[in-house]
């Protein structure tokens, strides 16, 4: 397993280079799957808004004038934090300074942050005099929402990591405390995907309505993104074994190798935290990282990121061109990604957080798979009967 891209390069190539330690595995891949996620939308934004299904509007601008002050104090301010948090703590990466555990406290330094300050207000002036006309002219040009996906891309994240978080607590709901939610909010560990899914997509859904955007059009368009984007989550997952594995599995495999049915993951993201709670030291190594499951697990992540990007296949080479009505890709969307869930927990190591009603013990994932399932085939009839506009070819 590789904690951190400083650990896969050294791994991989054999190479140290003890700032990448700032670079958690896990982040990095979902860094990978919000920028899939932003293509698969904008593309699919693009080929509706051709079809005539979403508007494109012309807006006249004027270009050569000088650059508005507040974009030089957001660039000031945002890179005086990166240098001032980021940049330390990738300097100060070593043996005995682990980045990630310094994240969300008050660290840092000035001097870094200032010259990361100086060279973002030299670079925003440079550009800012290169573009200025003598005489400013207006120029027209057509927009549509594919040319709003930051904004998109910007309230989904802020409402789903919000949802992630959240969710994620009331996976223990007897261990919440008032006293300690703010900390937990803003630690880096412990996300639940359908929290993100959920109030990442009610923000969106409430952003591009305010702005006037068919809102069925707009979920169609982000139904096979969230599937990309999961399956290259789940790598992530695998990759940096941050516990979202399997139950054990003992039983020998005469056809897949271990890493692909029963892994203990070494070097796992975890270890270094809880040593002793399933875990086993792994012989002759040294370091943060030197654990692995005492007893070889599923590597479910593995499998739902594989399953993932062939439903992702079915939606997005063959379904979306299909003649179906607005809403109904969305609704299939629901449907796989709650089978492909509730699958998967059967074999999926859930701990403590689960939850016991009249008899029954069950995840949450897998009472949200049912309800998404529901929603699904529901949405799919309900859409059916509408009078809109098929999706088009």
């Amino acid at each position: 397993m590789f904690p951190t891209l400083y650990h896969f390069i050294k791994d991989i190539f054999g190479l140290e280079f003890r700032f990448l330690e700032v670079v958690n595995t896990f982040g990095f891949f979902v860094a990978i799957s919000i920028g899939a996620a932003y293509w698969a939308m904008q593309t699919e934004f693009k080929r509706k808004t051709a079809l005539g299904l979403f508007p494109s509007n012309t807006v006249t601008t004027e270009i050569g004038i000088p650059f508005p002050k507040s974009d030089y104090i957001v660039s000031i301010i945002i890179s005086f934090l990166f240098g001032y948090k980021i940049l330390f703590l990738m300097v100060n990466a070593g043996e005995n300074f682990v980045p990630q555990e310094h994240i969300f406290t008050s660290e840092g330094s000035y001097f870094m942050g200032f010259i990361a300050a100086l060279f973002s207000f030299l670079t925003k002036l440079r550009a800012d005099k290169k573009q200025r006309l003598t005489e400013p002219k207006s120029v027209s040009h057509s927009v549509s929402i594919a040319d709003d996906m930051g904004n998109i891309t910007t309230v989904a994240l802020i409402s789903g990591f919000l949802g992630a978080k959240i969710f994620h607590l009331l996976e223990t709901p007897d261990q919440i405390h008032l006293s300690t939610f703010i900390t937990d909010i803003f630690t880096t560990g412990g996300w639940t995907f359908y929290g993100g899914l959920i109030c990442g997509a009610a923000g969106v859904l409430i952003y591009v309505t305010r702005k006037g955007y068919n809102w069925k059009h707009v979920i169609d368009g982000g139904g096979p993104a969230m599937m990309l984007s999961y399956g290259i989550g789940r790598f992530g997952c695998h990759f940096s074994g941050d516990g979202d594995w399997g139950i054990a599995n003992l039983s020998p495999s005469k056809i897949l190798p271990d890493w692909a049915w029963a892994y203990k993951y070494p070097h796992n993201v975890l270890g270094k935290d809880y040593p002793g709670m399933g875990m086993e030291p792994i012989p002759g190594c040294s370091g943060d990282y030197c654990y692995q499951l005492s007893t070889p697990v599923y590597p479910t992540p593995l499998y739902e990121a594989l399953m993932a990007l062939i439903l992702f296949a079915g939606l997005w080479f063959w379904l979306r061109h299909k003649n179906f009505k607005p809403g109904q890709i969305f609704s299939i969307y629901l449907i796989f990604a709650g089978v492909e869930r509730f699958a998967i927990e059967s074999i999926r190591e859930h701990g403590d957080s689960l939850y016991r009603f009249a008899g029954a013990v069950f995840s949450q994932a897998q009472m949200i798979s049912i309800v998404l399932i529901v929603l699904g085939i529901c949405g799919y009839f309900i859409f059916n009967k509408q009078k809109d506009l098929a999706q088009g070819t």
